[in-house]
C-alpha cells in the first residue's frame, strides 16, 4: 500500500504522462509519516527524481520527454481516479 504525495506533469512522444510520486502507507514503514506532499520529500529526492525522467529515454531513438511541473497530493488522488474511470471504460 502506498500513500500519493505529488504528480509530476510530464509531456512525451506519446503525449501526456504523468507520473505520480507515493510514499508507503504509515502501517508498512514510519519513514514517511510525516510526509503528505511532495514538498515534504527532501530537495534532492526531488532533483533525482526529476533527473532521471528527463533522461530514461535518452538511449531510445525518436523519444524525448519535457517536464511540466509538479502536482500536490490532490492533483495526484484527482489523476489516480481519473485513470480508473478510463480503465472501467
Amino acid at each position: 500500500r502506498a500513500r500519493p504525495v505529488g504528480i509530476l506533469h510530464m509531456t512525451d512522444d506519446g503525449g501526456g504522462d504523468a507520473k505520480v510520486i507515493a510514499v508507503p502507507h504509515d502501517k508498512l514503514s514510519q519513514l514517511y509519516v510525516d510526509v503528505k506532499e511532495y514538498t515534504d520529500l527532501p530537495a534532492l529526492l526531488l532533483e533525482q527524481i526529476k533527473h532521471f525522467f528527463e533522461n530514461y529515454k535518452d538511449l531510445e531513438k525518436g523519444k524525448w520527454v519535457k517536464i511540466e511541473g509538479w502536482g500536490n497530493a490532490d492533483a495526484a488522488r484527482a489523476e489516480i481516479m481519473k485513470s480508473v474511470e478510463a480503465f472501467k471504460g
